[in-house]
Protein backbone atom coordinates (compact mmCIF):
# COMPACT_ATOMS: atom_id res chain seq x y z
CA UNK A 1 0.00 0.00 0.00
CA UNK A 2 2.70 2.75 0.75
CA UNK A 3 3.37 1.74 -3.06
CA UNK A 4 0.36 2.75 -4.30
CA UNK A 5 -0.09 5.73 -1.63
CA UNK A 6 3.17 7.30 -3.05
CA UNK A 7 2.23 6.84 -6.53
CA UNK A 8 -0.80 8.54 -5.95
CA UNK A 9 0.61 11.27 -4.51
CA UNK A 10 3.47 11.69 -6.99
CA UNK A 11 1.63 11.52 -10.02
CA UNK A 12 -1.01 14.19 -8.06
CA UNK A 13 1.91 16.57 -7.63
CA UNK A 14 3.01 15.95 -11.61
CA UNK A 15 -0.12 16.93 -12.55
CA UNK A 16 -0.52 19.97 -10.37
CA UNK A 17 3.35 21.35 -10.86
CA UNK A 18 3.39 20.57 -14.82
CA UNK A 19 1.95 23.87 -15.33
CA UNK A 20 4.87 25.65 -13.09
CA UNK A 21 7.58 23.85 -14.15
CA UNK A 22 6.79 24.65 -17.59
CA UNK A 23 6.40 20.60 -18.95
CA UNK A 24 4.70 20.07 -22.12
CA UNK A 25 1.37 19.34 -21.92
CA UNK A 26 1.57 15.51 -22.72
CA UNK A 27 3.33 15.19 -19.45
CA UNK A 28 0.65 16.57 -17.53
CA UNK A 29 -1.89 14.35 -19.54
CA UNK A 30 0.40 10.83 -18.81
CA UNK A 31 0.72 11.68 -15.32
CA UNK A 32 -3.19 12.68 -15.41
CA UNK A 33 -3.94 9.39 -17.43
CA UNK A 34 -1.44 7.17 -14.67
CA UNK A 35 -3.17 8.66 -11.40
CA UNK A 36 -6.71 7.79 -12.96
CA UNK A 37 -5.34 4.18 -13.60
CA UNK A 38 -3.82 3.55 -10.00
CA UNK A 39 -7.65 4.68 -9.15
CA UNK A 40 -9.09 2.28 -10.78
CA UNK A 41 -6.77 -0.46 -10.25
CA UNK A 42 -7.05 0.79 -6.64
CA UNK A 43 -10.78 0.13 -6.92
CA UNK A 44 -10.81 -2.77 -8.68
CA UNK A 45 -8.50 -4.56 -5.78
CA UNK A 46 -10.07 -3.58 -3.45
CA UNK A 47 -13.75 -4.22 -4.70
CA UNK A 48 -12.49 -7.78 -5.72
CA UNK A 49 -10.87 -9.14 -2.38
CA UNK A 50 -13.01 -9.51 0.42
CA UNK A 51 -11.46 -10.33 3.79
CA UNK A 52 -12.54 -13.42 4.59
CA UNK A 53 -12.74 -14.87 1.00
CA UNK A 54 -10.08 -15.30 -1.71
CA UNK A 55 -9.47 -12.43 -4.80
CA UNK A 56 -11.58 -13.23 -7.85
CA UNK A 57 -8.98 -13.13 -10.55
CA UNK A 58 -9.95 -9.43 -11.86
CA UNK A 59 -9.44 -8.20 -8.02
CA UNK A 60 -5.77 -10.48 -8.55
CA UNK A 61 -5.03 -8.65 -11.66
CA UNK A 62 -5.87 -5.13 -10.19
CA UNK A 63 -3.78 -5.79 -6.91
CA UNK A 64 -0.83 -6.97 -8.92
CA UNK A 65 -1.01 -3.80 -11.15
CA UNK A 66 -1.77 -1.47 -8.31
CA UNK A 67 1.04 -2.84 -6.25
CA UNK A 68 3.85 -3.22 -9.23
CA UNK A 69 2.97 -1.95 -12.36
CA UNK A 70 1.59 1.36 -12.34
CA UNK A 71 3.99 2.25 -9.43
CA UNK A 72 7.35 1.25 -12.07
CA UNK A 73 5.76 3.15 -14.90
CA UNK A 74 5.26 6.52 -12.65
CA UNK A 75 8.67 6.14 -11.54
CA UNK A 76 10.43 5.81 -14.85
CA UNK A 77 8.21 8.45 -15.92
CA UNK A 78 8.90 10.71 -13.18
CA UNK A 79 12.06 10.08 -13.97
CA UNK A 80 12.62 10.70 -17.26
CA UNK A 81 11.21 14.38 -16.75
CA UNK A 82 13.40 14.98 -13.44
CA UNK A 83 16.25 14.84 -15.70
CA UNK A 84 14.46 16.80 -18.38
CA UNK A 85 13.79 19.79 -16.39
CA UNK A 86 17.24 19.51 -14.69
CA UNK A 87 19.24 20.06 -18.07
CA UNK A 88 16.71 22.51 -18.96
CA UNK A 89 17.28 24.13 -15.69
CA UNK A 90 20.67 24.19 -14.70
Amino acid sequence: MLAAALTLWATFSMVVAAECLELPRGIARTAGGLLALELVTLLGWSYGCDAGRPCTPLGQVAGVAARTDVPIVSLLILTAVALRWRRRVG
